[in-house]
């Protein structure tokens, strides 16, 4: 496998025939992930649109050893296609108006793959484009963004809800063990061994139940937002399995960023909420209310877990570098093990508390 970088990527894409030869072009590495090698392919005299190339990377970028098999790629072509399928016509797709603006909910679009190097190319996010996490760490807060969340999501598990050919095709969970279980919740089990019963519940709870499709890395780092859009990326995760996994590891973010605001932690709760107002409908048009109801408790654990694992798991974040504040998020992700609340709105009174403490 040719190891494509911002300095050989120009080439290869040439000698492949993905661009003429005498097109321009900046290739720009792109930051923020560990587990590939993202670059930008910029035509600087717009002689065609921009894309993304991505190659997995056996070895992930983080401090602990952490591997996983290059072929997860084509999981990630695998799921994106699905996903374009599910979300439909970006033109006629869920929106979020708190402010009115409509959102349209898209995938990137597949370009060409390359079976003998693992990488494959897709369409860019317009150039305007922020990713939504730098927005909330800079404290810019828009619901619509969250309500947009909710609905994409609830879009993805509803339309796959026990579709055997989805479940066929995405069946195996190897990639999901590698990537989430296994640097998440079994790591942190073992470098937090007081708390390890629950994180052990919580890795059997996930694998045994399969309902729908699972996104995995559904988080504000993959939702490149712009006028009047959101763009959904990363799908390497993804698989047939528990949502309720997508609902806590999208609500661990908003609520680490939460204390990363205390005390001005309000806005993000709000978004919280949003989120849950715009997902429960759609999945309660395909579910029945029981069924919901544990969706939601397994979700809550799901938060509690990926949240703590974000501080003493393999994939720590980037902020909160208070350690009071940081201990007061185990403190929470402990409370809402043991209490296992029933509905979010008793977790996010919860919530509210820890953080009012910070």
């Amino acid at each position: 496998m040719l190891e494509l970088d911002a300095d050989n990527a120009a080439e290869y894409l040439r000698t492949s025939n993905a661009i003429a030869k005498d097109v321009p072009v900046e290739i720009t590495r792109l930051t923020g992930g560990v587990s590939n090698e993202v670059l930008y392919v910029e035509f600087p005299r717009h002689q065609q649109p921009d894309f993304v190339l991505k190659q997995a990377r056996e070895r992930l970028r983080v401090p602990e050893a952490w591997h996983c098999s290059v072929t997860r790629i084509w999981r990630e072509v695998d799921v994106l296609r699905i996903c374009e399928s599910l979300l439909g016509d970006p033109n006629t797709a869920a929106t979020g108006a708190d402010d009115e603006r409509t959102r349209t909910l898209r995938t990137p679009r597949l370009l060409f793959e390359d079976r003998d190097n693992y990488c494959f190319a897709m369409s860019a996010a317009p150039r305007e484009h922020v990713v939504w996490k730098r927005d909330l760490l800079r404290g810019k807060v828009d619901p619509s963004i969250a309500t947009a969340c909710g609905r994409m999501l609830g879009q993805l598990h509803s339309g796959s809800w026990n579709d055997p050919a989805i479940e066929a095709q995405l069946a195996d969970r190897t990639i999901f063990d590698a990537l989430r279980l296994d640097p998440y919740f079994r790591f942190t089990a073992a470098r937090c061994p007081d708390v390890a019963h629950h994180f052990q519940r919580l890795v059997s709870d996930t694998w045994q139940h399969r309902h729908a499709l699972v996104h995995a890395d559904f988080s504000p780092k993959n939702l490149l937002v712009y006028d009047g859009g959101l763009l959904m990326v990363d799908f390497e995760t993804g698989h047939f399995g528990d949502p309720a996994f997508d609902i806590g590891f999208f609500l661990s973010h908003l609520l680490l960023k939460a204390f990363n605001a205390a005390p001005r932690y309000e806005s993000i709760l709000e978004l919280m909420s949003a989120f849950w107002e715009s997902y429960a409908p759609i999945l309660l048009n395909r579910v029945d209310e029981a069924t919901y109801r544990e969706l939601v408790i397994r979700g809550i654990q799901c938060l509690a877990g990926c949240a703590w694992a974000r501080l003493d798991g393999k994939s720590g974040i980037d902020y909160l570098d208070n350690a009071e504040c940081r201990q007061r998020v185990r403190a929470l992700c402990l409370l809402l093990f043991v209490d296992r609340p029933p509905t979010w709105p008793i977790a996010e009174t919860m919530c509210r508390d820890a953080l009012t403490r910070c």
